[in-house]
């Protein structure tokens, strides 16, 4: 029997982007029945306070498995000041945990590879934390290559 494939769109509609991020939620907390709420209320903020999902800047890419939301990716396009054109960021990139290990992330990082092409772009970063060792053999079977750097970070509050 074939493994049924993974489909991969940016998705624009704030409904179903709703509808996916209480099932992160629920995932990511399952013993706190407040969690989906919560995930929610966040997509609604950070909706509200840009309009980064009609961006030409902005994709986020809702992978389906079986038909069903299975994981996302956020990209942002960071230009550059010289002839490398920029590259996509990926800023998150989240598989929900049934459905981990059975071609979501791949296909979401086959997606953002093939957006970063047609726009011409240099290529394609992202952070990992050194100790998420799945989502490292990930990357590295996507052909992406560790580099050493140090992360800083300011916060507001």
């Amino acid at each position: 029997m074939e493994t049924p494939r993974c489909s991969v769109q940016v998705e624009r509609d704030p409904e179903v982007l709703r509808s996916f991020f209480r099932a992160v939620g629920a995932a990511e907390a399952p013993d706190d029945p407040e969690a989906p709420d919560r995930a929610e209320a966040g997509l609604l903020r950070s909706l509200q306070a840009s309009s980064w999902l009609y961006s030409d800047h902005h994709w986020l890419f809702l992978a389906r498995r079986e038909g069903r939301p299975a994981g996302y990716a956020l990209a942002v396009r960071i230009p550059k000041a010289d002839e490398r054109l920029g590259f996509l960021f990926v800023d998150e990139l989240y598989v929900l945990p049934a459905y981990r290990r059975r071609g979501v992330g791949r296909a979401l990082l086959v997606e953002i590879q093939a957006l970063a092409r047609r726009l011409g772009l240099a290529g394609v970063r992202l952070l990992v934390r050194p100790g998420n060792r799945p989502a490292r053999r990930l990357y590295r079977a996507a052909r992406f290559r560790e580099s050493a750097a140090v992360f800083c970070e300011w916060r507001v509050r």
